[in-house]
């Protein structure tokens, strides 16, 4: 291996992916900066430790040059929807071609991929690692496929619209059904009791003894007398509970 070769080469950006994201998305709302260093992506909310790191991953992208003029392709990304989905690929098969020469990351391992940057381009192992995870969440987010089983598992940061999950429906027994709804209605009563049980136990548990120190006689009675009134309130609501419980 040609060791000044492996020098030369810049080494592949291993940023958290979440930092990637949040930057993509606060780019959407501004107008395209002309220039950017790690003193202006603080000013993107970057947190001072990453900003370095996003900007070699931004410089490794080909979104900023190496004296931090933006380049046209960080215009594409303020796209949005399946233009921004097409840029963002032209943009990672532009910064990765090398790899894309050597690896197929729809038919190649992890392992395969961990190498590649640790041969060629001289990566760590540890680095080697975090890269892979960048690259295979920038191919998921470029619709870029990947083998079954390589998909990073970094957590995106971006604006997402959370769906409920729906259990498919599946005929039951007149039987099934009432014994599933009696289960249902005891476990939500017996769920809520314990809470307000709970609570209340830590409203007693707050209650502190009167501080003496330091205060005249008129001061330590006031205090203890809203001690008592505190005491009196949760010892109602017990009470109320109790009463529940009994008619039950």
């Amino acid at each position: 291996m040609n060791n000044s070769k492996v020098e030369s080469k810049r080494k592949p950006p291993y940023v958290a992916a979440g930092t990637l994201w949040e930057f993509f998305n606060k780019l959407k709302f501004v107008a395209t900066p002309s220039h950017l260093d790690a003193i202006e992506l603080q000013e993107y909310g970057i947190p001072k430790h990453w900003a370095y790191h996003l900007l070699s991953a931004l410089k490794f992208l080909n979104l900023v040059e190496k004296n931090g003029k933006t380049t046209p392709a960080l215009n594409s990304l303020q796209m949005r929807g399946d233009e921004f989905q097409h840029n963002l690929e032209e943009v990672v098969r532009n910064a990765y071609a090398e790899l894309f020469i050597k690896v197929d990351p729809a038919r190649d391992s992890h392992a395969n991929i961990v190498n590649f940057f640790m041969k060629h381009y001289g990566t760590s192992p540890s680095g080697a690692e975090k890269a892979t995870s960048l690259f295979l969440d920038l191919c998921a987010e470029a619709g870029i496929p990947t083998l079954k089983g390589t998909q990073s598992t970094a957590t995106k940061i971006r604006p997402t619209i959370s769906r409920p999950r729906v259990k498919p429906l599946i005929p039951k027994t007149e039987e099934e059904t009432e014994t599933s709804e009696e289960h249902e209605i005891k476990e939500v009563e017996l769920s809520e009791d314990k809470l307000k049980g709970i609570y209340l136990n830590k409203l007693i548990q707050q209650i502190q003894p009167p501080d003496t120190a330091g205060k005249d006689a008129e001061a330590i009675k006031a205090e203890a007398e809203l001690r008592k009134a505190e005491l009196d309130r949760i010892e109602k609501l017990l009470g109320v509970i109790k009463d529940k419980e009994k008619k039950e």
